[in-house]
């Protein structure tokens, strides 16, 4: 059971490294950072903006966090926030027309790297793989949800 686990959080925290480090490198090529992959991916894929709490779910990122990520964005002319709406935590961020053009970059990069990523893998396998990683996050979820009881 010991070598299982170590097994297992060994595999998922090297994939974790290995994908914050190709996303550090390939930002910096684009002079961004890796942590902002996600956020960029995900206004990209929206096509009217996500709210900062929306981003917050999708990136998986706390508040404070995607706060300086989206400010750090503005800086660089890549995301705006559309005022539209009264309600400041619920004005969708959008990207500008070079953010367009930059996530479409990040987006191709992304296409790339998870086609190579996954070279080897057919689709079978890459369902089954994904049913056990979903059963393990469901199982670790009651797990963490009891512990507390």
């Amino acid at each position: 059971m010991e070598k299982r686990f170590e097994k297992f959080t060994g595999l998922i925290m090297d994939i974790s490294r290995f994908i914050q480090k190709i996303k550090n490198i390939e930002m910096a090529r684009l002079g961004l950072k890796g942590k902002q992959v996600q956020c960029i991916f995900a206004l990209f894929n929206s096509e009217n903006g996500e709210s900062l709490r929306d981003l917050c779910f999708i990136c998986g990122e706390d508040k404070g966090a995607l706060s300086r990520t989206i400010k750090e964005l503005e800086l660089k002319g890549l995301v705006y926030t559309d005022e539209t709406d009264s309600k400041k935590y619920k004005l969708p961020i959008k990207l500008t027309q070079q953010g367009q053009k930059v996530a479409q970059v990040v987006a191709d990069k992304i296409s790339e790297m998870f086609a190579i990523g996954s070279d080897g893998i057919d689709d079978v396998q890459r369902s089954n793989l994904y049913d056990t990683l979903n059963k393990i996050l469901n199982n670790l979820n009651t797990i963490y949800k009891n512990i507390g009881e």
